[in-house]
């Protein structure tokens, strides 16, 4: 995840290599082997029910960013799992420009970066650099299902992430998704580290979307349409977007947000460019395609909240 890199998860299988784009970047984006979400159906299996999730329901606020903070602290306040980081909040009906195409499953489930936080993202990246190469975690963790972490990458860089599947007994590995980016991988356990409250006060960078009003030309599984979703990558990934968040109504249940896209290179509308492989369709029929397929590691890849979340993120709205 170095600045000069750009890459995608992709819906091939988990041992299909990695494309990465020569575009130079602003902000550092994820390369990832794992395989799309929503529609799949060979992620790792998971036995426990989606109200019995090891996240936590508490958020800790604002804490500043420098050395001085205790780290001994940290540690104590997150061994119960205290720390979260929010998902951000958007206003509805508004168009953020040079919004930033991360990471990319489907039209249908895809990631933005909105411009407006990008000098303090990527100050907090440089803050989270300089501690945890320098500060090991001495004492192993029992990593849950929905826990909040900071993971190393395969760039040896560490990134704020997410637990989407513990190991099991014997393994090595997690499944984390990183959620400044939307992409997610296998990590090594000891590869992972507990997250401190001074690097969770910045919402989450990567917020997970639908196109508005489009379905698959054919059917409604974006899997069995693959040229439909190589175009849209061809079209948006690594691309900036002017994205316009669309008002949902009593109807619209599908919990990712309904966006338009206007490519900003080209001022080219993306529902438009995409009119061959994609029929129009109400954001209500969107969820019913798709709501019934959420598993419960997607509820961690896309920021959905859980209802014992409770916590309101109204505060965090970006106008």
């Amino acid at each position: 995840m170095d600045p000069g890199r750009r890459s995608t998860r992709h819906l091939e299988s988990r041992n299909s290599p990695t494309t990465t784009s020569p575009n130079a970047a602003l902000r550092p984006v994820t390369n990832d082997s794992g395989r799309g979400s929503i529609l799949s159906t060979d992620r790792t299996p998971v036995d426990e029910s989606i109200a019995s999730n090891g996240a936590s329901p508490s958020s800790l606020r604002i804490t500043p960013l420098d050395d001085s903070h205790n780290s001994v602290n940290d540690a104590n306040q997150q061994s119960n799992r205290s720390v979260r980081i929010r998902p951000m909040s958007v206003l509805e009906g508004k168009c953020y420009e040079q919004a930033y195409v991360s990471h990319v499953d489907h039209p249908s489930a895809f990631f933005l970066q909105l411009a407006h936080s990008r000098v303090q993202f990527e100050e907090l990246q440089e803050e989270i650099n300089k501690f945890y190469p320098n500060n090991p975690t001495n004492e192993p963790v029992e990593w849950k299902s929905g826990d909040y972490c900071v993971a190393k990458f395969t760039d040896n860089l560490y990134y704020r992430a997410r637990i989407i599947n513990a190991p099991q007994s014997g393994k090595k590995l997690c499944d984390v998704v990183y959620l400044d980016y939307g992409n997610w991988h296998p990590v090594a356990k000891n590869d992972i580290h507990p997250l401190l409250p001074r690097f969770a006060s910045l919402p989450a960078q990567a917020i997970a979307c639908s196109l508005t009003k489009s379905l698959p030309k054919d059917g409604s599984d974006w899997e069995a349409s693959p040229a439909a979703i190589e175009y849209f990558k061809e079209l948006v990934s690594d691309k900036f977007v002017n994205a316009t968040i669309r008002r949902k109504t009593s109807r619209d249940f599908w919990p990712l947000k309904f966006v338009d896209l206007e490519l900003c290179s080209r001022k080219i509308n993306v529902r438009e460019e995409m009119k061959n492989y994609i029929r129009e369709t109400s954001n209500e029929q969107i969820f019913i395609e798709f709501g019934r397929h959420l598993k419960r590691e997607d509820y961690f890849i896309y920021s959905i909240p859980f209802v014992d979340d409770n916590v309101s993120d109204g505060d965090d709205e970006i106008e």
